[in-house]
């Protein structure tokens, strides 16, 4: 026959099995969060990128409007103009994949539902 566990040792072995789930719970929010600050990075940096663009579009379009007042004449600003379009094409196109980059970004939900089903737990204890 198995030799029984004293109260003392039982309530022991409760908290430090207590601790490691808590330490678990802990790593797995940790890790999914690093994955999500990592989707968003990327999608920051296109961000920027396409914000890059328009400027450079807009000036390349203030510049064609400047030299259309000076010249009235069509090569010159014509050209800028077609670089500017060329420009907010790029920067539409940044940010269609902004947008699908963006729903790959999640919630840590496998960590959300290890730490309701731990406060489910406790509460039936504590009752």
């Amino acid at each position: 026959m198995a030799p029984q566990q004293s109260l003392k040792q039982l309530v022991t072995n409760t908290i430090n099995d207590g601790k490691r789930l808590l330490t678990a719970q802990v790593n797995l929010t940790t890790t999914e969060l690093s994955q999500t600050g990592k989707t968003i990075g990327q999608i920051s940096l296109l961000a920027v990128v396409a914000v890059s663009l328009v400027s450079t579009g807009g000036i390349f379009v203030l510049i064609a409007i400047a030299y259309a007042l000076v010249a009235l004449g069509l090569p010159t600003w014509a050209g800028f103009l077609i670089v500017a379009a060329v420009l907010f094409l790029l920067s539409g196109i940044l940010g269609i994949v902004i947008r699908s980059k963006g729903k790959d970004v999640k919630a840590p939900t496998l960590a959300s539902e290890q730490w309701k089903k731990t406060s489910e737990s406790l509460a039936a204890l504590g009752e």
